[in-house]
């Protein structure tokens, strides 16, 4: 065998490389766009709790990339925001606006329920342990507070079992909004809070 022939060969084992990798590579982007509409892609737990939000938005014309967004998550009843931080058990319900997911104390964005003492405070805990305790919650960190509030709680949306709290409690008149958040949170534009903000 000469270095012709070895040349050759190589020459030819290269091509059938490159030849393999492009039909894998094509192969792994048809996969993913056929597949891809189960694959629930979000940082952290997915649940089905921003669906029917994205499909309201999506009629609204001051909303013109939502309609994107709804044609392609009509399918996969994912987060659209993709803000989902933290998931896990809710081990402790504290009040009707504050909640601790595997440990993790968070406050309800927007949200203010009776404090110890008032009136409706005991309604609005156990409303909030009938739909959390021991179940899988997930938070969605509220972009405009990030830093959190003074005592050290996440502040956002709660869903538990796929479920919204905040818009549970204000759809029970357990809560009222606390508008002078409107302003900075992302949220205040849902249409749980809208007429409030």
């Amino acid at each position: 065998m000469n270095i012709n022939n070895l040349i050759q060969i190589l020459i030819s084992i290269f091509r059938n490389i490159k030849k393999f990798i492009r039909v894998y590579y094509v192969f792994g982007i048809v996969f993913f766009i056929v597949a891809g509409l189960r694959i629930e892609l979000t940082y952290g737990d997915t649940s089905t709790r921003l669906g029917p939000n994205v499909r309201e938005l999506a009629g609204k014309d001051d909303h013109p990339n939502y309609k994107f967004q709804y044609f392609f998550l009509r399918n996969l009843n994912q987060n659209a925001t993709n803000d989902v931080e933290l998931a896990g058990i809710v081990t402790e319900v504290v009040d009707g606006d504050t909640l601790d997911i595997n440990g993790t104390r968070n406050r309800l964005a927007l949200v203010d329920t009776p404090e110890r003492g008032q009136s409706g405070f005991d309604k609005a805990k156990k409303f909030i342990e009938s739909l959390c305790l021991g179940k899988k919650g997930e938070l969605d960190v509220d972009n405009g507070q990030r830093r959190g509030d003074r005592y050290g709680r996440e502040i956002g949306v709660v869903y538990c079992e796929g479920i919204n709290v905040n818009e549970k409690l204000m759809d029970n008149r357990l809560a009222r909004i606390l508008t002078e958040f409107c302003d900075i949170s992302e949220f205040s534009n849902d249409s749980w809070v809208a007429s409030s903000c």
